[in-house]
Order: structure tokens, then sequence, then C-alpha cells
């Protein structure tokens, strides 16, 4: 008991510090040291966070003619299987490539502005726009290095140095993901060959700073991979911060990243209190002594909220849910920062609307219907240089809030009627004022001037050949 206490005062203490810490904190860009293990129980640690993904386990080629999808309940099941391992119905499969295609084809996860350009991940791979003629002019696969075609779950990210990052995709019932970079020249995959790329890769949110992309998702955890790691630098390649271990993350859900715009060793992180499967709440928030002390199907309790990441030190530095503060909901997807120091951030939960929190005063400001807010669930918030706010859901309008006004938009593909959106981060406002938007039928312009959609020609898909 006397251990536990003690091991209780150190987290605190740290904890105190590392909050403390980072109030006008320097940026540091070098990478941290990483001490060598200095107990079994230490390296035991390193082995559950860094577990890498068997090379077996990665198909040659994900989009494989031996792989088939129920019919039923359209999962993925193996060539020779009997039956299905979820609906138990009896072979009533096709090949997984004449399924995509009628389901995910159409919209995009997310998007990039790149240049004259805008990168947009979907289910045939990265698809690339030129702005200007408001067309597709190339389409990136398999073929030229990335990681996969199926990216309906991936997310997008550009490095100081203009290097494109791509992630997650996969084949989420297999758990396979990934973590590609376009360098300017050609593609380089960081998979299970190079010993690079963990389980569960996160495949809703990515951002790049402090020389590493952070990603995030449903289960994953907050992962951390070093592209320009070699063999022999010191620290690891990858890490995988979950709630599991000692590094005092809340929940696994990391739905969404926004970076600090003053210090960009922090990150602001949108968690989900409920993983897909399930329920897990019990007693302990996050165990402290290390190793977790549970047994495969017991509970842990992994709250959802706001939570403030300090890099330099891998751990949660503020946490704020219901039950501590005014935070709208556990449920968090979506989480962006605007120039005055203010962080929005929303969920999937309806009614409870946008909350507001104030980084500097630590109070929040909730909008919702009591004070006009017609805002109901956040799948995405976008905030563009003046600072107005932009909120996503589904087939729900865009609405955008300049500080007083809600505006609200409604997406209509021409000669198809309004439009639906995919989750994941799918809107980009320009600087002259329009947007564009990911929907069910392909991407759309706001044409601010006409104040009409425009729509995005795609190059044909092999199977429309």
């Amino acid at each position: 008991m006397r251990r536990v206490t003690i091991l209780f005062g150190i987290v605190c203490v740290l904890g105190f510090i590392a909050f403390c810490g980072t109030q006008g904190a320097p940026v540091f860009a070098a990478e941290e040291k990483s001490a060598p293990a200095s107990s079994a129980e230490a390296a035991k640690q390193d082995a559950m966070t860094n577990e890498p993904l068997a090379k077996e386990l990665v198909p040659e080629k994900l989009r494989d003619k031996t792989m088939m999808v129920c019919k039923k309940c359209g999962r993925h099941v193996k060539a020779d299987a009997a039956s299905c391992p979820i609906c138990k119905s009896s072979g009533d499969f096709k090949r997984e490539k004449d399924f995509y295609p009628n389901f995910f084809r159409p919209w995009k996860w997310s998007l990039l502005i790149n240049g004259d350009e805008i990168w947009a991940t979907g289910w045939g791979g990265v698809s690339v726009y030129s702005l200007k003629d408001m067309k597709e002019v190339r389409r990136i696969t398999e073929d030229d290095g990335v990681h996969s075609n199926f990216l309906g779950f991936a997310c997008l990210a550009k490095d100081e140095d203009g290097g494109v990052f791509v992630s997650g995709g996969g084949i989420p019932e297999m758990e396979v993901f990934g973590l590609s970079k376009w360098d300017g020249s050609k593609w380089i995959s960081y998979t299970a060959d190079v010993g690079l790329t963990p389980r569960n890769i996160g495949t809703w949110a990515l951002v790049y700073t402090w020389n590493s992309t952070w990603a995030g998702g449903p289960r994953s955890g907050l992962v951390r991979i070093r592209p320009r790691w070699k063999p022999g630098s010191e620290g690891d390649p990858w890490r995988r911060y979950w709630a599991g271990n000692f590094d005092l993350i809340p929940c696994d859900n990391v739905m969404d990243i926004a970076i600090d715009r003053e210090d960009p060793t922090i990150l602001w992180l949108a968690m989900y209190d409920q993983p897909e499967g399930g329920h897990i709440g019990a007693t302990w928030r996050r165990p402290i002594e290390g190793v977790p002390p549970w047994k495969k199907g017991d509970a842990i309790d992994a709250p959802g909220g706001l939570a403030k990441w300090g890099c330099r030190w891998g751990r949660e530095i503020g946490f704020w849910s219901a039950d501590n503060s005014e935070c709208p909901t556990g449920r968090g997807l979506a989480v962006a920062e605007d120039s005055k120091g203010q962080i929005w951030f929303g969920g999937d939960e309806p009614t409870k609307g946008l909350g507001c929190f104030d980084k500097k005063s630590g109070t929040w400001k909730v909008y919702n219907e009591s004070n006009g807010c017609p805002v109901k669930a956040v799948w995405d918030i976008v905030v563009d240089k003046k600072d107005n706010v932009w909120v996503t859901h589904a087939r729900d309008p865009i609405y955008c809030f300049d500080g007083k006004t809600w505006t609200k938009f409604e997406p209509e593909f021409p000669g198809k009627g309004k439009a639906g959106m995919p989750g994941g981060d799918a809107l980009r406002v320009l600087d002259n004022g329009n947007f564009i938007v990911s929907t069910e039928h392909g991407l759309l312009l706001y044409d601010a001037a006409s104040k009409s959609w425009k729509p995005f020609q795609d190059l044909p898909y092999p199977y429309e050949k």
C-alpha cells in the first residue's frame, strides 16, 4: 500500500511540473532522447506499446481478388471461409472489389489544399484535383507506391518541407493500416516491412508537428511516428500512447487532433468515450502502476472529452469532461483553435451543441439551442483565416459562425439534389471566401459570388472503363 501511495505522489508531482512547464515554454526542434529500459517492467511496457505488426499479416495487395465480402453484413471474409464469422450466413459472398465501388466510391474522407491542387482520400486511392480546372487530374494508387488503395478512412497532412503524408485506410475488419509519404519525387511507404507501422494506426486524424506525425482514431490511442528515424538512432521509430500504460492518456478513441497555435509541442485531442463495439466503464479512470492490471475481458474506464497533450512528456497535461467542467459532450469528434486562443470542441450528442474553451482563462462557453445555435451534433470543425467557425455533420446543413450570426449552407449536387457528407476532415475554406466540401455524390465547390454549387469532375474508375 505504501508503494502505491509513493508512486501516486510521484505521478502527481510530475504532472504538476509538466503542466507548469508548458506555460511560455520554448519550442525544441530536436527529438527527445529515450533512456534505455531500467527494469523488467519497463521492458514489458515497451513490448506492449510498440507491438509490431507481423509482416505476414499484411497482404501484398489489399485489393485482392481472393478477398470476399459477405453480402448480408458487408464484412470481409477469407475466400475459403464456410460462413461469415460475424452474421453466420453461409457462403453468400462476393468479391470485395465488386463491393466497394457501389458503396464508397463517390465521397472523399479527408481533403488537403496543396498549392493549386486539392488532394482527397477515397476508396480508390488518393485523388488529386486541379482547383483551376475543377477536375481530377491524377489518381494515386498502390501502383504508385502508396500503402493502400482503400483510403476511405484515411487522413492527409503536410510537413515543413511540403511532403504529404497519408495515414490510415486499409481494411478495417483486418485492422491493417499504414502510413505513406510523398516527398516531391517518390512515395515512401512505412509498413511492417520496415518495422515502422503499429497495429491500428489512427484513421480519423493526422497532423505533423515536432518532427513527427501524430495519428488518432477509434481504439488506436495516439500514435507518434518519426519519419526521419533511421536504424541506430536514439528513441523509437514509432510509439503508441494508450490508456493501458504509463502514458496517462484518458481514452483510446482519439477522433481529432489540433496543433496549438502558440506552442506546436502541444496537441488538443477530441476523445470519444465509447469504443466501437461496446461499453468499457469501470472503477479506474487509468492505472498508475504501469502494466495494465486487468486480464482479457475486463473493463476499464475511458472517459471522453477534450484533452491537452504534451508531446515532449508523452502525456496528458489537462483533461475536461462533463464530469469536471462545462464541456458539452464526452463523445468528442472534432476540435480546432482560433487566433484568439479559443478551442472549439464538439461531438456526436444531439442537443449538446458546440463548446468553446478559453485556454487562458480555463472557462467554457457552450452554444446550443438555448442561445440560438442551430448545431445539434458535430463531425468536423474548421476555423478559417477570418476566425469564422465552420461546423459539419452528416446530412445536416453546414453552419458558419462569425461570432454573432449562424449562416446555413445546404450542399446540392447538380442533377442529384441535396447531398449528405461523410465524416472525417471533409471541408476546406479558400482565401476568396469559397469553400470545398466532400459529399456522397462527389466534391463540390460553393461559389460565394453566385451562391451556387459547382461539382468537380472525377476520372473514371477501372470498373467504369
